[in-house]
This record gives structure tokens, C-alpha cells and sequence, in this order.
């Protein structure tokens, strides 16, 4: 089974690729944000590396935020028309699930602006504003560097900046291997993660 995995919800994008006997990942940084342009390109780079054709990817995985709006909507739009066109399963992700199992931690905080933050679990993500947030294990915590004025002995995973992509390749088989219904990982299903929609002027 080959998966590709994309995420450019986060201040990096990372892609990975699974194969019968390997597993690849690709870690796309840009200084001013801009690493989502490039997925498409780096994409196919992928593919060609290790001699694989976009018709031999059997399941995508992509995370659907919480994070980024822009990187959001690019990695999302990119992995619905492969999976439509390729007629495969895509399978949705979450910030918080990723994050959370590759650090180790119990609770993710992100800044959402506005004194409101994402407070995810493992199973829950919601938004908190920043007076009705309580939080004491910050050993326990991981959080952008937005937050660290809140929690600032929490591991912030912008510096530590840990490769998520084995954990999203895992928790993609493990969803898709789980699933009573296969149906549900249609790709026009799936809907991003942005919980606060970005203001309006």
C-alpha cells in the first residue's frame, strides 16, 4: 500500500510517502510563509525520487487544520482533486492528533488571535478565549510561540520543530484500516478544520 500524506497547515509543510518497503519525508520552509506554493511541485519531486506515478498512490492523508487559513485551504484543495481524480480514499487529519502524538504531549495550544486559542486533546479541539483557559501541567503542554506567554514552560513545537510526518503516515493506515465504512473517506466528505473563520474588513 503507498500513502502520501500532505500538511501545510503549520509554520512548515511536510510531506510523506509511503511505500511497500520505505518511508520518505519531504519538510518545505519558507521565511515568509510561503511554503504551501511549492506543494504541487514538491509533490511531484517526490514521486519522481522514488519512482512512483501519482496512479500507484493507493490512500491520501491530509491535515485539515486547525492552523494556517492559506495552507489550509492549498493542502486541502491540492489532496481532494487527487484523490478525485485518482478515485482513492482521502483521509482526514487534525493538527492536535498530529502534534500531540509526535511530541508526546497531552494538550496543544495555538493562538487563534484575537485572545481566543485552540485548545486540542486528543480526541477534541476547540476554542477557548484566553480568561476561560485553564491549564496547569505545562510539562503537559505543547503550544506555538504565540502562547508561550501563557504557558512558558511548555514545549513549543515551532522551535523544537520535530518531523510530524511518520505519525501522520501511521495515523492515516490506522484510520483507514479501522473504518467500518470506506465511504466516509470520500474526498468531497472532507472539510477543513479552520473552527475560527479569518476576520472580514
Amino acid at each position: 500500500m503507498n500513502i502520501l500524506t500532505i500538511c501545510s497547515a503549520l509554520n512548515n509543510s511536510y510531506l510523506g510517502l509511503k511505500t511497500q518497503d520505505k518511508t520518505k519525508s519531504k519538510i518545505i520552509k519558507s521565511d515568509e510563509n510561503y511554503h504551501s506554493l511549492y506543494l504541487i511541485t514538491e509533490i511531484q519531486k517526490l514521486l519522481q525520487d522514488n519512482s512512483i506515478t501519482p496512479k500507484d498512490i493507493d490512500i491520501i492523508g491530509v491535515n485539515c487544520g486547525p492552523g494556517s487559513f492559506t495552507g489550509i485551504r492549498v493542502a486541502l484543495t491540492i489532496a481532494k482533486v487527487m484523490a478525485g481524480e485518482l478515485n482513492i480514499p482521502l483521509i482526514p487529519l487534525n493538527t492536535s492528533e498530529i502534534l500531540l502524538k509526535t511530541y508526546n504531549k497531552k494538550y496543544l495550544i495555538m493562538d487563534a488571535r484575537r485572545d481566543m486559542y485552540f485548545i486540542g486533546t486528543k480526541d477534541n479541539i476547540e476554542l477557548k478565549y484566553k480568561d476561560k483557559i485553564n491549564l496547569n501541567s505545562n510539562n503537559e503542554i505543547l503550544c506555538d510561540k504565540r502562547s508561550l506567554e501563557l504557558f512558558p514552560n511548555a514545549t513549543c513545537y515551532e522551535e523544537e520543530e520535530k518531523d510530524p510526518t511518520p505519525v501522520m503516515i501511521e495515523i492515516t493506515q490506522e484510520k483507514y484500516n479501522n473504518s467500518k465504512n470506506k465511504d466516509e473517506f470520500n474526498y468531497m466528505l472532507i472539510k477543513a478544520n479552520y473552527i475560527q473563520t479569518p476576520p472580514v474588513f
